[in-house]
């Protein structure tokens, strides 16, 4: 954090004394540490986070940014333009997705209280994209390597396995009916549920354990605490405190578990 405040009283030319009471400003309208607080401002102005920060951090910071609302009022040193789409910077742990300012809604019908929900859940719902979609892009790529790449035909073959293939094919089956909208996906793994990923890990387990995921109980844990959050959230209800922090707690440990396996995965 030193190297951090020391670029930003370096990029916006203020004292000590002024960085002070900037942080003090964002700390009386939402609670928060120091830490926090000065990386918000140095987001604000322009300074990459992931030159400092960890993604458990980041993610953080992007919460509290949400969580703030306006920028009306704040304290700008540049002010940084709506844009979009999201920034992307590549670190050596892989790349953080930095979104540069929450988007804008109303609705004449939903109470204040609804309509705070849906600001602090829009910083919770990439955490779970993110999360989701790099499990289904694990086993794809594991599967590919090992059985090739019609492996959703020729490998998902018996038992519980065959029940869930069958059941993801007549829901692709079901959109060839709406010509209307887009596909759920390129690929049939993008039809599976997330608590049912499990299953395809599961019934390839020599596969995936240990080689790739090092432990079997971590992988049933990681998925039985994820599902229920993501249900609730994707059917557009709110997720209290607690699960929302148990989601960027699983976040990080997926993304821990990863990296330490990254060498082991098959490239796409």
């Amino acid at each position: 954090m030193r190297e951090l405040r020391a670029e930003l009283i370096a990029k916006t030319g203020w004292t000590k004394q002024t960085l002070s009471r900037n942080v003090q400003l964002l700390k009386d309208r939402l609670p928060m540490d120091t830490a926090t607080a000065q990386s918000v401002l140095a987001f604000r102005n322009r300074i990459r986070l992931n030159k400092h920060l960890d993604a458990g951090a980041i993610t953080e910071v992007q919460s509290v940014i949400s969580r703030l609302g306006s920028d009306h009022g704040a304290t700008h040193h540049a002010p940084v333009k709506p844009t979009a789409r999201a920034s992307h910077r590549v670190t050596p742990t892989g790349r953080s997705i930095v979104f540069p300012r929450e988007f804008q809604t109303s609705d004449p019908l939903l109470s204040d209280t609804k309509l705070r929900e849906a600001r602090d859940m829009a910083a919770v719902y990439p955490i779970l994209y993110v999360l989701e979609n790099s499990l289904r892009e694990l086993i794809r790529r594991v599967m590919n390597s090992k059985y090739g790449a019609d492996w959703w035909n020729t490998a998902l073959t018996g038992g519980k396995v065959k029940h869930l293939k069958d059941t993801c094919d007549q829901r692709r089956a079901k959109e060839d009916q709406m010509t209307w909208h887009q596909r759920r996906g390129a690929h049939p793994i993008d039809y599976v549920n997330l608590d049912d990923l499990s299953t395809i890990v599961e019934a390839k387990q020599d596969d995936f354990f240990p080689g790739i995921l090092p432990d079997r109980e971590y992988f049933r844990t990681h998925i039985r605490e994820l599902a229920p959050s993501r249900n609730v959230l994707c059917h557009m209800n709110p997720l209290d405190e607690t699960n929302v922090k148990s989601i960027r707690l699983s976040a990080e440990k997926w993304r821990k578990t990863i990296e330490a396996s990254l060498s082991a995965i098959p490239s796409a």
